[in-house]
């Protein structure tokens, strides 16, 4: 090899450019030094195991989190880390050496039932809703009496929250409540939190939820709204079945 294919070689190792080397030098810093930083921790997202740097921030329920060089995040991602799951929040479109992203600690596991009987879970944060349009139009008409608590629920994008309607019901509050709060979704803008040319699969969802009255079908114990519509109370003695649901192969969720 000549001296100039060596040469040529070598420029094209270093990064073919001032910009492609300083590029390099950086990457195999990272790559080099950052295990031996506190910040440097291995999580769960989506399920699939990460390295990633977690960094504090003033909020203690929001942290800044980086991807190794040559790796993504995904927006709207689920991370499990120091025993709570967070919400990849926001994510820097930036990706020219690794990608970053703010977490948020979500604070309530919310359970609902679809209209094919499946009881779905999902973690979320959950906060006061008082300073948002709930979203519901109401005229001169309206004299009944009703609770004004309202909420707002920011959760991942996925095949199952991106059902959620104007016709679905949950049950939020403390589980050592004696008298649980039950909402309904009255605003579901899907639009907003989710970005990129051809992105269908990523993003957040920020719904608003109205307090409404509960009913019989509700099912406080698992805090499941609109249960016993597909589960009724009764279990079917004669053929000895039972109405309680066969969670097996249910995606995403489970029930206690």
């Amino acid at each position: 090899m000549d001296s100039v294919s060596i040469y040529a070689r070598r420029i094209d190792q270093r990064g073919g450019s001032r910009r492609g080397a300083f590029k390099n030098h950086v990457i195999h810093s990272i790559n080099t030094f950052l295990p031996d930083n506190l910040s440097y921790t291995t999580v769960s997202i989506d399920g699939v195991e990460q390295d990633v740097a977690i960094i504090d921030s003033d909020n203690l329920d929001e942290k800044t989190i980086l991807s190794m060089p040559g790796e993504k995040l995904r927006h709207g991602g689920l991370v499990d880390w120091m025993d709570n799951y967070w919400i990849i929040y926001e994510l820097d479109a930036n990706t020219t050496i690794r990608q970053r992203g703010v977490l948020w600690q979500c604070n309530y596991l919310l359970r609902w039932v679809s209209e094919d009987g499946v009881i779905h879970e999902q973690w979320c944060v959950v906060e006061d809703g008082t300073k948002y349009l709930t979203g519901e139009m109401e005229d001169r008409n309206f004299i009944v009496t009703r609770g004004d608590a309202r909420i707002a629920i920011t959760m991942p994008k996925n095949e199952q929250t991106v059902k959620l309607n104007r016709e679905s019901r949950f049950i939020v509050d403390d589980p050592e409540s004696e008298k649980m709060l039950c909402f309904i979704l009255s605003k579901p803008l899907k639009v907003g939190h989710q970005y990129g040319k051809d992105n269908t699969t990523d993003g957040v969802f920020k719904y608003v939820l109205q307090e409404v009255t509960a009913t019989g079908d509700d099912n406080f114990e698992l805090r499941v709204a609109d249960y016993y519509k597909y589960y009724p109370k009764e279990s079917n003695a004669d053929d000895g079945t039972s109405d309680q649901p066969d969670n097996t192969g249910t995606e995403g969720s489970s029930w206690l």
